[in-house]
């Protein structure tokens, strides 16, 4: 069998190339460099993260699959404009999933691991309000998410977390775009209802702190961002 010839990339190599640069726009898209509703252009895009073409197509295709992007052949490609419709049934479904997993988990937690969910909200009470004090509200949110992380890392239900992890980024691109608002009262109240049910080892209850938590946020959206970094809004 010949050698593989010197600056030939075998299958692996675009597959981690291709990875790197969905890596990278997800990053970009969802820290605002690339905004909500920008066009995004094959030839600026080789440009600015100096690969060919095709690695380029095949992130755009995964982030369009992930819901981050909207591809219409020979028309555009284009970060999605996320709306509050979206948001609420985005928050709707992941609040069932995390209700679904608290009332699995929470009956069964022993004395160290509702000692460790204390010290889990206690801290990420701590990040809302860092959050807070410099306004990123959608960090403050973000700070919370050790608790919803604490009972889904217990559940032995692998469909209910592949469900998990398929709708957490596209709900933090839409909590950041869309400017969801989460207050330090609103935070303690949700961490103090959390850990009392863990206490009482109440699964019902901690389902319903969580869902009924995500179901308040999806009435706060304030509007996308405005902006571009590559190309240039729709």
């Amino acid at each position: 069998m010949s050698p593989v010839p010197r600056g030939a990339r075998t299958t692996q190599d675009r597959g981690l190339l291709s990875e790197s640069v969905r890596r990278h726009l997800l990053e970009s898209i969802l820290d605002g460099t690339l905004v909500a509703g920008e066009r995004l252009h094959d030839d600026q895009l080789t440009e600015w993260l100096g690969v060919s073409r095709t690695p380029i197509r095949t992130a755009l295709e995964r982030l369009a699959d992930a819901g981050l992007v909207e591809m219409e052949p020979n028309r555009f490609t284009r970060v999605v404009r996320p709306d509050p419709s979206l948001l609420r049934e985005a928050l709707a479904v992941y609040g069932a999933l995390h209700a679904a997993a608290a009332e699995a988990v929470v009956p069964d937690l022993d004395d160290a691991e509702v000692d460790e969910l204390r010290c889990v909200a206690a801290t990420a009470l701590d990040g809302v309000a860092r959050a807070a004090e410099t306004r990123d509200h959608a960090a403050a949110l973000e700070a919370l998410g050790p608790v919803f992380d604490f009972v889904v890392g217990r559940t032995r239900n692998p469909v209910l977390v592949a469900a998990l992890g398929g709708l957490e980024t596209r709900l933090l691109f839409f909590v950041r775009s869309l400017r969801v608002v989460v207050t330090e009262a609103e935070a303690a109240a949700f961490a103090g209802e959390v850990v009392r049910a863990a206490e009482a080892r109440d699964g019902r209850a901690a389902a319903a702190a969580m869902a009924a938590f995500l179901a308040r946020q999806a009435g706060g959206a304030r509007g996308g961002r405005s902006g571009g970094g590559v190309g240039g809004a729709a």
